[in-house]
């Protein structure tokens, strides 16, 4: 078939490139070239870790279980998926209670979690300077060098003659012979079948084409569809795993810098993007970085990065018109499910239906939109 895949992001080019090792003739568009949004300003942790309802949470532990099998699949291409485990700590006087919840939830979910004590935090990150004396290990999670498996993915799309191109997919018009496809530049093409993985433009996209697909709008900032994202400056000091918490959540970068969030500043993405906000961000960012690891670690920028994000929070996973040719694939958690759902929409274009996606079909939405506002739980991603 000809298929048209909307979106140059971690989850367009995943599933374009299942489409092409299905034999499918591919092209894959993005209005700002392959890697150029959300997907390149992503914390990047892999994780199942409070995903509820219990269908999204084993639809993350299965997208965990796929970049292992990817990652050994191309091991010869280097290391991009890194599973050492996250460290969780709450600094709050009842971190005891939220402990016993976290642990008694993942437990019932068959999610390993660990206890740890003092001794054990500094074994396992001895450059910490843990503010707290007890915590929660999850070792299935990971972290991912997310550009490095973009540009493996786009590689190996180049090499199948595959190359994303820069051009805006404006409109989509379906029928039972397939649908046709305006750009931009005022370009129609049409094609067999069309996938829209652009993140948070997906939503218009369908808007402007008739089709339902609700997904927050960008144009009004906050939490729920943005993040305020630090990049250190490259350092010395010696991270392993994701460390998340109620005060910073920090992982390292293959470069040896580190990615930094501050859960108490996300409420100000509300205020919108400023070169006030940014600066002040970063003052608040590397003062929590002192803390942490007892010496300073300076930031070279503050990300303020939009996000794709449903309305009702959670995966939206299917065809979007009566005629199967327009497919949504819109997620929150697209760094830990891209090479998931891009084996598993490349099934279904097949004509085979995965059970994992049963409860995340845009069909939901027909008797009207529930939004969502994301949980305060510490490490929300």
């Amino acid at each position: 078939m000809k298929i048209l895949v909307i979106g140059a992001g971690v989850l367009g080019l995943t599933t374009a490139f299942n489409l092409v090792e299905d034999g499918h003739d591919v092209t894959i568009v993005d209005k700002a070239g392959p890697y150029a949004q959300a997907s390149s300003r992503s914390f990047a942790w892999i994780n199942a870790n409070h995903k509820l309802p219990a269908e999204y949470h084993w639809l993350n532990r299965a997208g965990i279980t796929a970049h292992e099998e990817f990652q050994k699949r191309f091991a010869n291409h280097g290391t991009w998926f890194h599973q050492h485990g996250c460290i969780m700590f709450d600094s709050s006087p009842d971190k005891a209670t939220g402990y016993d919840e976290r642990f008694t939830e993942s437990a019932e979910l068959d999610y390993p979690v660990e206890r740890i004590d003092s001794d054990h935090l500094r074994e396992l990150e001895p450059t910490v300077s843990w503010p707290t004396d007890s915590g929660l290990f999850f070792p299935l999670e990971a972290h991912l060098d997310n550009e490095a498996f973009g540009s493996l993915v786009t590689g190996f799309l180049e090499e199948a003659s595959v190359a994303p191109e820069v051009a805006e997919a404006v409109r989509v018009e379906t029928n039972a012979d397939g649908a046709t496809v305006e750009f931009a530049d005022g370009d129609t093409r049409n094609f067999d079948q069309v996938i829209i993985a652009a993140g948070a433009d997906s939503g218009a996209i369908a808007d402007r084409s008739g089709l339902l697909l609700p997904v927050a709008d960008l144009s009004q900032p906050g939490p729920r569809t943005h993040s305020l994202l630090g990049v250190t400056a490259p350092t010395d000091v010696n991270l392993n795993r994701i460390i998340i918490s109620d005060k910073i959540n920090v992982r390292p970068r293959r470069d040896g810098s580190m990615f930094v969030q501050i859960p108490s500043v996300e409420s100000r993405t509300e205020e919108g993007e400023s070169p006030q906000l940014l600066d002040e961000v970063q003052a608040a960012m590397e003062a929590e970085l002192e803390s942490l690891f007892g010496e300073r670690v300076p930031l070279e920028r503050v990300i303020f990065s939009g996000r794709s994000f449903p309305e009702d929070g959670l995966s939206i996973v299917g065809y979007l018109d009566e005629h199967h040719r327009a497919y949504s694939l819109v997620t929150h958690s697209g760094m830990t499910m891209a090479p998931l759902l891009g084996r598993l929409v490349a099934d279904e274009v097949r004509g085979d239906s995965s059970p994992l996606l049963k409860a995340f079909r845009p069909s939901r939405f027909a008797d009207g939109v529930l939004s969502a506002t994301p949980s305060t739980f510490i490490g929300r991603q």
